[in-house]
């Protein structure tokens, strides 16, 4: 206890953070009330009276001190005032007064529209039957298209549009949006009437000084625009400023699978390139070191507020400031101390952020790079005048990457596995050649944007030295990306293994017996290695028969899972602006650990079913490909014909009557379309039929067939129609005589409308939803209220995990 006691002695601001952030986990999870909190404040402060004599009355106190100072923080960040406009939010149009508060996005959508976005602090709100406006607050993001005016930060302004609350978890694996709005103070979402009508009333009435920084940023990513092709300068503007909205998404996809994600991310490596970049340039001027370390905190903040306040940064401007000062001051800077009072410092005006992943990386890197790197890289110990040689300084430097790299990789691995379900082993190699050529790049950056300005013939020289790093560092990632094991999808944990996962981790690299750093890293691989194996066993032996209807919007997404082994997904969802198969369906798959689609199956050839399957082809192997193969010559099909025939699945066309074997006791019969030779005139009547049964409980899948379709079915044997599970066909659309002859017949236990929240066709059909109704012991599962279904068999009954 003595040595606890002596730590904490030493690294007080460390130990207080460790508790403050306990208090916010136990305040988030348990929601105490005021009384409870003041009763335990009470409670403790008799405690830490009683027990003041004891060795570890210290530890005692920081405790109960920083969890209940966490507890009360996040209790007072979550309450929501009676005026708070999100209260507000329904399906009728408004009106909503308010000043902007942060800088206007602007973005280009896939169909040509220019779309921008903001923060509004909200003050005025109004609708119809109110006589006059009420006054409200709180924050939310809008977003409008084609707007008529140029709006900036400050601006005070009134819209009209529709506000909604964000909308939460709606697919397994999948964005929380509500979550990430509500650790950024923003409860609600504004959208634009399609004719936006602005009411400008005052410009530039914000802050003074945060106005300047946008200014500042929106001047140097114009000069990076000027001075550099598109997507040069989208990936520049990345790196030194923090802005990926022009980034290409295959672009992102590359940096995220070689685990160098963090080079376009505002992080603590573009504090640390800043200060190297200033130090090296301003070198030669001959400043004294206290005024040079000065300019460089100066650099520092005006950096981060530029560029923004995103938590890795200001933790990494917070350590910084510590470091220099001590400097100036001549003191020791324990790095632990300095990482505890960053932690405190943005917990203390945000408590939510230490659920935010950026904070929660950043501070965890940190700290395994402070704790754990020494145990890797021991400096040789020079004689007395010995030179250290340039190639020794090199091996050194590239040592040093290569361990901190290996301890980033490791200490970050139950993060990482939890929020994007892979591990990129490669991360490793990748960072040798990222990290060097990244400090270059921003070299060369604080260069240019000191010159650019004044010394245009400059300019024909430095952009194409930093061209040439950026192919560089790119090409090799992208080899780096096409070797077999560059990254791997694991899957999220389940709460036990990623428990155990933590702990092993954590022992081994603190087991004093491990101290040779290659034995403790040949353990470490081996452990992780093993307990990704556990995890595919555990999943395979204990998987069963399911079936997942993904909320993809207006579209349709089905995911089954076979107990003997397999899966089969049949459409994907939209692709284009908001592709569904890379925002939906690619995490929940990669959620489940899922590799390889053995079956991939497209209904019919429309947008809103096969455009996600474009992504879904590039991130996953694919075994099979089954569609109706009628000459279907749209652009987007002929895309996914190409896509398929790149991948080398074996591709079905299929007819009525056939069956596709492969998936043990579970089988897949083909009801539709029928053995023709020209498809129909309504590309909906094309749409294959499936029906997937296990046991006595066969599940319909239908597309979106209409009347012709569903009457060509009926005139077969009906019996075959019967199931269990009914997916509505053409997302609940009216249905005429046959269609309703059509689902009496299938007579469904269970019937799911996959559809669109406030889709423009207004399905589903309130004729269609009381036929469906109707059946006896019908229940009826919507994916634009409920989010993704799933439902499970046995082969006897079908029920939700809910249930």
């Amino acid at each position: 206890m003595e040595r606890v006691n002596a730590f904490a002695a030493r690294q007080p601001l460390f130990y207080l953070a460790v508790f403050l952030s306990l208090g916010i986990v136990l305040q988030s999870c348990f929601r105490f009330s005021p009384w409870f909190l003041l009763v335990f404040t009470l409670a403790a402060f008799f405690a830490s009276v009683v027990l003041r004599k004891m060795p570890a009355a210290r530890i005692y106190r920081f405790a109960a001190l920083g969890a209940l100072g966490g507890a009360l923080l996040f209790y007072f960040s979550d309450l929501v005032p009676g005026n708070e406009v999100s209260l507000r939010a329904g399906r009728e149009a408004v009106y909503l007064g308010g000043r902007i508060l942060s800088e206007v996005e602007h973005r280009e959508t896939s169909y040509g529209d220019a779309r921008v976005s903001f923060i509004l602090g909200a003050r005025k709100f109004l609708k119809k039957g109110m006589k006059e406006a009420q006054t409200v607050s709180g924050r939310t993001k809008v977003y409008l298209n084609n707007p008529v005016l140029d709006l900036g930060y400050g601006d005070e302004i009134v819209l009209k549009g529709e506000l909604r609350l964000p909308k939460g978890l709606r697919n397994p694996g999948g964005f929380d949006a509500r979550a990430y709005w509500d650790r950024k103070g923003v409860r609600s979402v504004f959208y634009g009437a399609k004719d936006p009508r602005i009411r400008l009333l005052r410009r530039n009435t914000g802050n003074f000084f945060a106005a300047q920084a946008i200014r500042v940023k929106r001047f140097l990513s114009g000069s990076l625009a000027q001075a550099f092709e598109k997507r040069d300068a989208a990936f520049l503007k990345a790196l030194f400023l923090g802005e990926r909205s022009d980034l290409e998404e295959d672009f992102k996809d590359l940096f995220l699978k070689t685990g160098t994600m963090h080079i376009l991310a505002v992080s603590g490596s573009n504090i640390g390139f800043l200060s190297l970049a200033l130090f090296f340039l301003l070198r030669p001027f001959l400043l004294s070191k206290n005024v040079l370390l000065f300019l460089i905190l100066l650099a520092v903040w005006f950096y981060t507020a530029v560029v923004g306040w995103q938590a890795p940064l200001v933790r990494a401007s917070v350590m910084a400031s510590v470091f220099i000062i001590g400097k100036l001051l001549g003191r020791r800077t324990v790095v632990l101390n300095a990482l505890g009072l960053a932690a405190l410092f943005i917990l203390s005006v945000n408590p939510k952020e230490l659920f935010d992943v950026g904070f929660q990386l950043s501070f965890a890197a940190v700290f395994g790079i402070a704790c754990f790197v020494p145990f890797f890289v021991k400096k040789r110990e020079l004689l007395p005048f010995e030179p250290f040689l340039l190639r020794e300084k090199a091996v050194l430097y590239f040592r040093e990457l290569f361990w901190v790299s290996f301890v980033c990789l490791v200490v970050t691995l139950p993060i990482t596995v939890q929020n994007f379900y892979i591990v990129s082993p490669l991360a490793l190699l990748a960072n040798m050649v990222v990290v060097p050529a990244a400090f270059l790049l921003f070299f060369g950056g604080v260069l240019f944007f000191c010159t650019f300005w004044w010394l245009p013939k400059f300019l024909a020289v430095l952009p194409l030295g930093m061209k040439a790093l950026m192919v560089l560092c790119v090409e090799a990632l992208r080899f780096i990306e096409n070797l077999p094991g560059a990254y791997l999808i694991v899957g999220r944990l389940g709460s036990i293994l990623w428990a155990v996962l933590v702990a092993g981790l954590f022992y081994f690299l603190w087991n004093p017996k491990l101290l040779h750093r290659y034995a403790k890293a040949a353990v470490l691989v081996l452990f992780v290695c093993n307990l990704f194996l556990l995890q595919d066993i555990l999943r395979h032996f204990g998987r069963g028969f399911s079936a997942t209807f993904l909320d993809v919007g207006q579209g349709d997404a089905v995911y089954f899972e076979f107990p003997s082994g397999g899966n089969m997904l049949v459409d994907a969802g939209k692709g284009g602006d908001g592709d569904r198969g890379r925002w939906v369906v690619s995490p929940f798959l990669k959620s489940k650990g899922i590799r390889r689609i053995d079956l991939l199956a497209a209904s019919h050839p429309q947008a809103d079913h096969v455009g996600g399957m474009v992504t879904l082809l590039d991130e996953f192997k694919v075994g099979n490909f089954a569609e109706a193969g009628f000459p279907y010559k749209t652009e987007l099909f002929s895309l996914l014909r190409r896509k398929v025939g790149e991948k080398k699945a074996r591709v079905y066309h299929l007819r009525r009557d056939m069956r596709i074997a492969g998936f043990g006791s579970s089988e897949i019969e083909v009801l539709h379309p029928f053995s023709k030779a020209r498809p129909s005139k309504n590309v909906n009547d094309d749409s294959m039929v499936l029906k997937v049964s296990y046991g006595g409980t066969p599940f319909l899948l239908t597309g979106d067939i209409e009347e012709e379709a569903m009457g060509d079915l009926l005139r077969g044997d009906p019996r075959r129609l019967r199931s269990t599970v009914l997916k509505v066909p053409h997302h609940g659309a009216k249905l005429k005589e046959a269609g309703r002859r059509f689902v009496q017949e299938v007579s469904p236990h269970v019937s799911v409308v996959s559809v669109g929240e406030r889709n423009a066709f207004r399905h589903p059909s309130p004729e269609t939803l009381e036929v469906l109704d109707s059946i006896p012991g019908n229940r009826v599962y919507r994916t634009d209220r409920l989010g993704a279904i799933t439902l499970l068999s046995d082969g006897k009954r079908v029920w939700t995990p809910k249930s």
